[in-house]
């Protein structure tokens, strides 16, 4: 287990289809398939809170206006742009 990761650890044991604990193992390497596991419950954990977030919003402000989401994604991706200097697309790399 890596010993450089914050907080408490402990064990515990979880069942995984064979096929996706190998994937885990291809993929996490040196990392170590606890850490790889940590790491992506984590995101998951956040993308609930986020979801549960934007939940609590539209409850208190109503849904949130797809065009008006894409119009502000459009000024990030165009702010990023012309921040890197070469006006390409943030997420055409």
């Amino acid at each position: 287990m890596d010993s450089s990761r914050p907080g408490k650890t402990r064990v515990t044991s979880i069942s995984l289809r064979a096929e996706t604990l190998e994937a885990i193992r291809a993929r996490a390497g040196k990392q170590g398939v606890s850490s790889y596991i940590e790491e992506a419950v984590q995101r998951q954990l956040q993308r609930e809170a986020i979801d549960d977030y934007i939940a609590a919003a539209e409850v208190e402000q109503g849904p949130v206006d797809p065009a008006e989401v894409a119009a502000k994604a459009e000024r990030i991706r165009a702010h990023h742009a012309a921040h890197r200097g070469d006006g390409t697309p943030a997420d055409a790399a």
